[in-house]
């Protein structure tokens, strides 16, 4: 954990060197942000529990609307001591945010929005099952299948400062459907969340630039659920090839922390991985990556393949 925060501060006190060089008016933000807008679409779903993210800002009575689908699957689990064992059956879940936001303010500086979230879990009894058997609800045996609409999240973003178009924040009430026992066996505990995030694009040069994202979620306690309280750090280090192309590198870091009589350090994941955005139309902008977990405490050694398509209706 010291070395993740080490080399967060060492890239950040980097890109403040490069970046001060530049000139500091409203012009030139105004400039970065029109040039770089693509840029800041980077999406990262870090974790059953996090959403996925647009960090743009839409324009006064503009409608964006975001389709966020990840499947996330293991075999392979990390013990208290971070070492890695069979889990003895495959997890695969399908994580998909529909996602619209709306812009309220007429200086683009304040977005409300709506997020329903979907899930597709199957617990395999043959580890070695196929990730699509995801989508297929017979099972025999020991394996289990459920679906559901998990949760409804009502969310803002907005600029805070008004001449820095780098700088975003969201934070969203994520409110449980309500789902059965049974499902819960699959999908996981009907739980109410907090969750903000402050989101940061740092152009480097002409092409190259560093989108960093830190988010603080807690979930309130709840008949059968303790408190818990998830803080992820992504880095996304992307380039533009021009006019429409970003290839992009990622690295995310999510601890995670129970409350049962008190708050413990219980589990955490890393995630390294890289993708592609491009940008179909002016309105239209398609993004996908892959993640594998490289170390972690208590949680699976999760594969992560998504996708997510953003389109702005003017």
């Amino acid at each position: 954990m010291k070395t993740c925060i080490l080399i967060i501060c060492m890239l950040h006190i980097l890109s403040y060197r490069l970046f001060a060089q530049q000139t500091d008016t409203a012009s030139y933000y105004q400039q970065l942000e029109e040039k770089y807008q693509r840029l800041k679409d980077s999406t990262s779903r870090l974790s059953p529990f996090i959403p996925a993210v647009s960090s743009v800002l839409v324009n006064h009575r503009q409608l964006e609307l975001n389709f966020f689908a990840s499947i996330i699957s293991a075999n392979n689990y990390r013990d208290d001591d971070g070492h890695l064992g069979d889990l003895n059956v495959r997890q695969t879940y399908l994580y998909r945010t529909l996602q619209a936001t709306y812009g309220v303010s007429k200086h683009a500086r304040f977005n409300v929005g709506i997020d329903v979230n979907i899930v597709m879990g199957r617990i395999d009894q043959d580890r070695n099952s196929s990730i699509f058997k995801v989508f297929d609800t017979d099972v025999e045996g020991n394996s289990k299948s459920a679906r559901a609409i998990t949760s409804v999240a009502a969310r803002i973003r907005w600029r805070p400062l008004r001449r820095n178009y780098n700088f975003t924040i969201q934070s969203s009430a994520i409110f449980p459907t309500g789902i059965s026992r049974a499902k819960q066996q699959v999908l996981g505990y009907n739980q109410f969340f907090l969750l903000t995030q402050f989101l940061y694009n740092q152009p480097l040069s002409e092409r190259l630039f560093l989108f960093s994202q830190l988010g603080l979620q807690y979930g309130f306690e709840r008949d059968n659920t303790p408190a818990a309280f998830f803080s992820p750090i992504s880095l996304y280090l992307s380039y533009l090839i021009p006019r429409k192309t970003i290839p992009f590198i990622l690295f995310n870091y999510i601890p995670m922390f129970m409350k049962d009589n008190s708050w413990s350090y219980s589990r955490y994941t890393m995630q390294l991985g890289g993708g592609l955005q491009y940008q179909i139309t002016r309105r239209l902008l398609i993004n996908g990556f892959y993640a594998n977990d490289i170390k972690g405490k208590n949680y699976p050694d999760f594969n992560t393949y998504s996708l997510s398509l953003r389109y702005v209706l003017h």
